[in-house]
């Protein structure tokens, strides 16, 4: 069983992405269950995932690397038992720190073969999260085994290059691949990158 991570800000196109890989994965044969993490009583990203036909799990009402953290270990134990995957892909919420999931993802007793953080980075708004909440972008980022940046198939080369070199700045050790979850523009890359 591999465990993907997706994490980003709100409105980077986490769940998207995971409709995209979710497929092609299935499409694969792969039996993939998507753990989606939602704040609030209405669950948007796990009704949107079903319509695709896709196995979704919800946690709501909390974060999962906080006042959650039992429910993500229970639940990955069920998700294990239960359905058997081969792949879990879990979003968490967009102010979730991927290092705190994965720390609990190794604590579950699930035993996966593999884990793999995806950091979503929305092309359109990176300056505004470096510019104002850059100390948390980087620790959502930091840690992530793919850097994706999303939304490329809206964004100039040259403003894309400009990203690049300030993404490669701040974390210079990072394995980039530009996509549009929106178009699947990269996935394939990304997927390729992931080693899935």
């Amino acid at each position: 069983m591999i465990i993907i991570q997706i994490a980003g800000f709100l409105g980077s196109g986490k769940t998207t992405l995971m409709i995209r890989i979710g497929k092609a994965m299935s499409e694969k044969g792969k039996k993939v269950v998507i753990i989606v993490n939602e704040v609030g009583e209405v669950g948007v990203d796990g009704d949107v995932l079903a319509q695709q036909g896709l196995r979704t799990l919800e946690i709501s009402e909390g974060c999962i690397c906080c006042s959650l953290s039992g429910t993500l270990q229970n639940t990955l134990r069920k998700v294990k038992q239960e359905y058997s995957p081969d792949i879990i892909l879990l979003e968490p919420t967009g102010l979730a720190l991927p290092n705190r999931i994965n720390s609990l993802i190794r604590t579950s007793m699930v035993e996966p073969e593999m884990t793999r953080t995806v950091a979503l980075v929305d092309a359109f708004r990176v300056d505004d999260l470096l510019a104002n909440t850059r100390q948390f972008f980087i620790r959502q980022v930091e840690h992530a085994d793919v850097l994706a940046l999303n939304k490329v198939d809206v964004i100039g080369e040259d403003r894309l290059l400009d990203i690049e070199r300030t993404l490669e700045e701040v974390l210079p050790d990072a394995k980039a691949v530009r996509i549009s979850a929106k178009t699947g523009e990269g996935v394939e890359a990304l997927v390729r990158l992931l080693n899935i």
